[in-house]
């Protein structure tokens, strides 16, 4: 191959590399144009308020309720005969004997003796705790009356205990 025969062929290598090479160059953004105006000031106009409707008047607040007078007492509970309970005695409220019925850890047989007093047996696992509020009782009270000398927590089934509100002169370790 001669010089001669090379010099188009490597003019045609240099023309297409160039020609590829702007191919992959962006044109330049044309520059932005700015127009400059000259305008009239601007006139606001400020809109007439529209007179608004006078509000009514306030109403006069309500007077306050009168208190309510207080309830009145609650009817007195008849005493009972047989004395009060341990933490103050007989009150207007103190409730009557009275036996509210089977329940756990209370179970046993009673038998009414008057208003007042009952006799209760100890059935197999009664506990005095039970027994008194089954009766409306709290432990001392039934303490006074059937274990003044004795260990409650030793009840046994078949014992039979008197439910009633204790004397004041029954106390408990007052042998």
């Amino acid at each position: 191959m001669t010089h001669a025969s090379r010099r188009p062929r490597l003019a045609l290598l240099v023309f297409t590399v160039v020609l590829g090479l702007t191919a992959c160059v962006p044109a330049p953004a044309p520059a932005p144009t700015v127009t400059v105006t000259q305008s009239a000031p601007a006139i606001t106009v400020t809109p007439t308020p529209t007179p608004s409707p006078t509000p009514p008047p306030a109403a006069a607040p309500e007077p306050a309720p009168a208190p309510e007078p207080p309830a009145p007492p609650a009817p007195p509970v008849p005493p009972n005969a047989m004395g009060g309970q341990t933490d103050g005695g007989n009150t207007a409220t103190t409730p009557l004997v009275s036996d509210s019925g089977s329940q756990p850890f209370a179970t046993g047989a009673v038998v009414p003796l008057s208003d007042y007093e009952y006799s209760y047996t100890v059935a197999n696992q009664d506990q005095v705790l039970a027994i008194a509020s089954r009766f409306n009782l709290q432990v001392d009270d039934v303490v006074r009356v059937n274990f003044r000398c004795s260990d409650y927590l030793e009840v046994q089934p078949g014992d039979v205990l008197d439910i009633r509100w204790p004397l004041d002169s029954e106390q408990i370790g007052g042998c």
